[in-house]
């Protein structure tokens, strides 16, 4: 029995918890389902915010509900700094939109002023949140202690 290659289908991306996973010899993640997520929920967002004609009420709903779709590929696997920029561009041109501004100085110090510097910064922001609430839950701190004694007596 003689087989096509016809008869076989190829996929590019497979779907796993959330992760999108690109077919090739190296192992790539794809963000493009997080970046419309994003966009979707912005244009959503600014399209009723926009009645209130205030900026800061834009970006703080943009904060609170957009920037989830954003942090998840960062927080369940190591992004390649070309999916970093693209999702840090997802950002400027949000607010772009919001503040009408067209000019990378002047979004620059609406950075600056919003408290929107970079996802990295910010992911490293969180990062470290969560280390400190860990820490200062007591559960948590008895059970390193309980790891760490038993590590000792493993060797």
């Amino acid at each position: 029995m003689q087989i096509d290659n016809k008869d076989f289908l190829y996929v590019t991306e497979l779907k796993y918890l959330g992760v999108h996973v690109c077919a090739g010899q190296l192992l790539k993640f794809s963000v493009e389902h997080h970046m419309s997520k994003f966009y979707r929920t912005f244009n959503c967002i600014y399209s009723r915010s926009n009645a209130l004609n205030s900026e800061m009420i834009s970006v703080e709903l943009l904060k609170s509900y957009c920037f989830p779709f954003l942090f998840l590929p960062l927080m369940l696997y190591l992004c390649l700094r070309q999916n970093i920029r693209i999702l840090e561009n997802c950002i400027n041109r949000a607010l772009f939109r919001i503040f009408g501004s067209c000019d990378t100085s002047s979004l620059a110090y609406i950075n600056i002023c919003t408290g929107l510097h970079n996802i990295k910064d910010l992911v490293g922001k969180r990062h470290c949140s969560f280390i400190d609430k860990l820490i200062s839950d007591v559960r948590f701190s008895n059970l390193l202690l309980v790891y760490g004694s038993n590590a000792l007596y493993r060797f």
